[in-house]
């Protein structure tokens, strides 16, 4: 908006100007080299506003965010072999879900087939695949009371985040079956 009046400041980018309806505008500072004093027309001078900074810093912090959570989604954190008399191979991520699934013996190729594990926690997945293993009869009753111990092996944890998998051993426990953990070398059982 066009603006007119008296020059009463000058400085780099803003001259300062009183209106004849006593008004005190901030004009932007054009070609017309402004003399103290002297009339000046020009358009308002618009600063940003506080807001707008704010809600940049916002959006900035909020992609880098995404970007992150992206990252550690995408990429190949850990595996895990699981022998349930039936042997898979699981991959996860940074976030602990299941990335991909691999059948290293003949039943796990066939839980592989029959279980959609890809995006579920590590302790879903291992839940859906003991009983599956129990409904495939490749565990069964006998093998819970000759002391049948699942096997866990946890290999690539680089960043040795601890793993809980305390959830799958109390699920475990309740079908008579004892859990191995193997991470990265060191053994642990319930």
């Amino acid at each position: 908006m066009q603006k007119s009046g008296k020059i009463i400041n000058i400085e780099k980018d803003k001259v300062y100007i009183v209106t004849t309806n006593k008004e005190f505008v901030t004009l932007k500072r054009h070609a017309v080299e402004p003399v103290i004093g002297e009339i000046y027309i020009g358009k308002e001078f618009k600063p940003i506003t506080t807001w707008k900074y704010i809600l940049v810093i916002t959006c900035s912090l909020l992609i880098l965010l995404l970007i992150r959570q992206l990252y550690v989604n995408n990429r190949y954190n850990y595996s895990v072999i699981v022998d349930m008399n039936c042997s898979l191979k699981m991959d996860l991520n940074g976030s602990n879900k299941v990335t991909n699934v691999e059948g290293i013996s003949s039943g796990g190729y066939k839980i592989k087939q029959l279980l959609n594990l890809k995006n579920t926690s590590l302790n879903q997945s291992l839940r859906l695949i003991l009983d599956e293993s129990i409904k495939q009869k490749y565990l069964t009753k006998a093998h819970a009371d000759d002391g049948f111990k699942i096997s866990i092996f946890i290999s690539g944890n680089i960043n040795k985040n601890p793993i809980n998998l305390t959830e799958f051993k109390d699920y475990a426990e309740t079908r008579n079956f004892k859990v191995l953990i193997n991470d990265n070398g060191l053994a642990m059982t319930n």
